[in-house]
């Protein structure tokens, strides 16, 4: 049928960690089996061609089901250059970059807007503090009895040498070292100081353009997860700076957020580029924007509109983006959601996972299914586990 979708390329960018290709797509068949099992269908996915310089690997996933066949190019873009190079620097380093992070975002405010719409994603934003503030307490009081049985100056050192073992030791065992190196990227990244970044993202842009003028499909998307999303939604916009006729190099065009913490810029008032980028996504009545949150995650802005709370005008009659809530509960059955919840990690790399129950959002059909994601996402959750997936979904929106 006219409305359904043979080939599609998926682009996406992972959260601020480092992946490796082969790892990413092992883990993508295993998911995407479990999903595809769901729904009466098969996948399959190729062997993964991975770039020269290492900055972005390509596998082709052929599905089918009852009465339809899709076949996806997924690109991941990898981040990995950047994230090591950070997690290499010394750690007091990392520790001053982190509490420059902090201060910014407190003292511009941002802070104080983060918990405004997304509180518990506003605890996240401060565990690695709490953690070198244990770190600290903790050197402070063996510090505080080693003066008292020898001199001060040895009890200084006492406390020094404690506050960077735990901080070296349980920084890693926790994430706390992770996340003080995110949120200095985030920051840095917002502000333009990350000239590493920037050039990262300009030739995957140039990947991205040159990728679809050389092989048209029907549907692209760009996916963007956790930090990733705000880094997709920047390559969005680079994208239609590149090439202004890049969101009709397909039927459909769309950006899909899974989990987002974009709005940790988009709230920054040092982030007018940013919001200016956006704006000018939004004003392109063909590029559509998706955003999916979730509950029970607390690493993303739950119930937020980042659209409005950016200030965006978009094009008429579009919402920008379409935002989605999914429940996890109705994702998973009973045991599989048991053995998740309690992990924060591991529930915001639900998105990206298979689910165990028939979903309105379900990755596997996202990458490799044959209905539209902006189709999928208007689509009645009652009529869309009931119908066969290759129906024509137009009778079904919501």
């Amino acid at each position: 049928m006219e409305s359904s979708v043979h080939s599609r390329a998926v682009f996406f960018v992972g959260g601020y960690d480092p992946k490796s290709p082969s790892a990413l797509f092992k883990r993508l068949e295993r998911e995407h089996r479990r999903s595809a099992a769901l729904w009466d269908a098969e996948s399959t996915v190729g062997t993964a061609v991975v770039d020269p310089g290492g900055e972005w690997a390509t596998a082709l996933i052929e599905a089918k089901g009852p009465g339809w066949s899709t076949q996806t190019r997924f690109t991941t873009l990898l981040l990995d250059p950047i994230v090591l190079a950070d997690f290499a620097k010394p750690l007091p380093v990392r520790i001053g970059k982190y509490l420059r992070a902090l201060a910014d975002l407190v003292l511009s405010g941002t802070a104080f807007r983060i918990f405004r719409h997304a509180w518990r994603f506003g605890c996240y934003f401060l565990f690695p503090f709490a953690c070198l503030v244990l770190y600290a307490l903790i050197g402070a009081l063996a510090g505080t009895l080693a003066a008292r049985w020898t001199n001060a100056l040895i009890g200084l050192a006492l406390a020094v040498l404690i506050f960077f073992g735990l901080a070296r030791w349980l920084g890693q065992r926790w994430p706390a070292n992770h996340l003080m190196d995110l949120w200095s990227f985030s920051r840095d990244f917002m502000r333009g100081r990350r000239p590493d970044a920037e050039a990262q993202l300009d030739r995957f842009t140039a990947h991205i353009t040159e990728t679809l003028r050389a092989k048209p499909c029907d549907e692209v998307l760009l996916v963007g997860h956790s930090t990733g999303a705000l880094l997709m939604l920047d390559l969005a916009a680079r994208c239609l700076k590149r090439d202004p006729d890049f969101a009709r190099r397909a039927r459909h065009v769309s950006l899909l957020t899974l989990g987002s913490t974009a709005l940790k810029a988009g709230l920054h008032p040092a982030a007018g580029k940013f919001r200016a980028d956006m704006q000018r996504l939004a004003a392109d009545p063909h590029l559509e924007w998706v955003e999916i949150q979730c509950m029970t995650d607390i690493i993303n802005f739950h119930r937020s509109e980042p659209g409005r709370l950016m200030g965006l005008t978009p094009a008429a009659n579009k919402p920008f983006p379409l935002v989605r809530n999914i429940y996890l509960k109705e994702m998973m059955d009973r045991d599989a959601y048991k053995r998740i919840r309690r992990s924060f990690f591991r529930v915001h790399y639900q998105y990206v996972s298979g689910n165990t129950r028939r979903y309105f959002y379900d990755w596997f059909l996202v990458c490799c299914g044959p209905v539209a994601l902006g189709n999928r996402m208007r689509m009645k959750q009652a009529d869309l586990v009931r119908r066969p997936e290759g129906q024509a979904p137009s009778e079904h929106a919501a």
